[in-house]
């Protein structure tokens, strides 16, 4: 999750790039080949990865392809990293979701403010906290609110946009493999609220 997170704050570099052709990045892809929903995703970012060009050039040319989406420079073509813009009819930033996700970082002893500037219903930010909430075995309430208050209200969005407007199709390859990852995780969550494995019956559920 926290790889997920690194994609959208910023283009890879060079280094980030050799990684992924040949080292452990190679075979986190090889993996994420493995996983449900994921491998047309992770093929597809692979595949811009593997062109017969340099690591300097992939990385230069990611780094227009994420200015132009993500930056605001490319107008109305520009893709939104932040919830507010999706939830609001306006498309203003700092609207509800951020204030929400402000509460929900402070409840979870976490401040972005010193190292990364922006709102808090920045993507990024809201996946380091499902991230946060899965190293510590958070409760599944939690993180399904997580995901049914924010991440899966408009990711789906954000994905379709990606889709449409990415034209190297690294960043369309990459939201694919997280829609796969938080469908996926919310299930696998809502199992575990349903059975209880110490018994083997169903808790009684008061939201």
């Amino acid at each position: 999750m926290e790889w997920l997170s690194g994609i959208f704050v910023a283009p890879p570099t060079k280094e980030t790039i050799e990684n992924y052709r040949e080292g452990i990045g190679a075979s986190l892809f090889e993996a994420l080949a493995g996983e449900t929903g994921c491998a047309a995703g992770a093929q597809r970012m692979r595949s811009v990865l593997s062109v017969e060009a340099s690591a300097a050039a992939i990385a230069r040319t990611l780094g227009v392809t994420f200015t132009q989406l993500f930056d605001g420079v490319g107008g109305y073509k520009t893709v939104s990293l932040y919830e507010s813009a999706y939830v609001d009819r306006s498309g203003r930033l700092f609207q509800a979701p951020s204030s929400e996700m402000d509460k929900l970082l402070r409840q979870a002893d976490l401040s972005t403010r010193t190292t990364f500037r922006e709102p808090s219903d920045h993507l990024s930010i809201e996946l380091a906290l499902l991230a946060r909430f899965m190293r510590r075995d958070t409760s599944p309430r939690s993180q399904i609110a997580l995901l049914d208050n924010h991440l899966l209200v408009w990711v789906p969005s954000f994905a379709e946009q990606c889709r449409e407007r990415d034209r190297t199709g690294f960043y369309t390859g990459a939201s694919q493999v997280l829609m796969a990852f938080l469908v996926a995780h919310r299930a696998s969550l809502q199992r575990k609220r349903i059975f209880n494995p110490k018994t083997g019956v169903a808790p009684c559920q008061i939201d």
